[in-house]
């Protein structure tokens, strides 16, 4: 288990603020889903767990040290980047696997090696010579053997297709029910993943707007659904997502803070009520508006 404690954290890179004054803590066996556009700060954030970046200001603690540069902590704590690693381009795949085994205390060998076969992975294989999709498999089969305490994907699943996501996730929450430990997963893919996910973090220009547990964020927002002369009461005090004209008809996305009159009034008035499924929420919380930047 990882206890990671973060306050005040603040990143920059000459002008730009990545991560801006982010104070929380991640605690427990648990998978939790770290949401947000590109640009956002999520990769800088994961790094910075990581102890692949130091911090501008503020205070960053797994299992109460500081994890940059901190080789004490770095064979608990297994970090697989979205990127290619270029560090790796002259090594075979078996050899990558063995040098995993040596920095990993808890590495499985066994998991590995079936891993490596049911994937078509080929161990005699130099890592330059695969493909995208291979080079991203053999950085889920090192997050999956390493069993570390803290485990941190980014994007794993860049370059894989649909058949290889899904048993990579299968697998996940095969290792994970065995092997309880904490595991953080970046994911642009949210209907995919949001299966995974115990509690996600939403993340939006270096501030995490959201920390709830996957339960509650589902129910976090409402589509109200009738003719617009009922509809429109409703929405005077509430926080609008969306609106949407179909007809004589509005469909509107509001915040689920509805109070019990609320819910009189939408059954007294035969309204139709559902939950905002939560790639919208997603894309309702981060905003739409504008470019994406180049990622942090």
């Amino acid at each position: 288990m990882a206890d990671i404690k973060i306050k005040d954290l603040t990143k920059k890179f000459r002008q730009t603020i990545a991560l801006n004054h982010i104070s929380l803590s991640l605690g427990g066996n648990k998978i939790i889903g770290l949401i947000g556009r590109n640009g956002s700060g999520k990769t800088t954030f994961l790094k910075t767990i990581a102890g692949h970046l130091k911090a501008s200001s503020g205070e960053i603690t797994v299992n109460d040290q500081n994890p940059f540069d901190n080789l004490s902590i770095q064979s608990d704590l297994c970090f697989i980047p979205d990127e290619v690693n270029y560090h790796w381009s002259e090594l075979k795949v078996n050899e990558l696997f063995k040098l995993a085994s040596i920095f990993y205390k808890n590495w499985d060998a066994e998991l590995a090696a079936e891993l490596l076969k049911e994937f078509k992975l080929e161990g005699k294989k130099n890592y330059d010579d695969l493909s995208r999709g291979m080079k991203s498999m053999i950085n889920v089969v090192i997050g999956l053997a390493s069993q570390a305490p803290l485990t941190i994907y980014d994007e794993p699943t860049l370059g894989l297709d649909a058949v290889m996501r899904k048993r990579f996730y299968s697998h996940l929450l095969d290792d994970y029910n065995q092997h309880p430990r904490n595991i953080i997963i970046s994911s642009h893919l949210i209907n995919e993943a949001e299966n995974l996910m115990e509690e996600v973090l939403i993340i939006k220009q270096g501030e995490i707007i959201l920390y709830k547990k996957i339960e509650d964020l589902r129910q976090y927002a409402v589509n109200l659904n009738g003719r617009e002369e009922v509809v429109q009461p409703l929405l005077e005090k509430k926080e609008v997502y969306e609106q949407r004209r179909l007809g004589r008809s509005l469909i509107a996305a509001v915040k689920n803070d509805l109070t019990s009159a609320d819910r009189d009034y939408i059954r007294e008035n035969d309204l139709d009520i559902s939950y905002v499924p939560l790639q919208e929420l997603f894309i309702y919380l981060t905003g739409q508006e504008g470019e994406e930047n180049e990622k942090v």
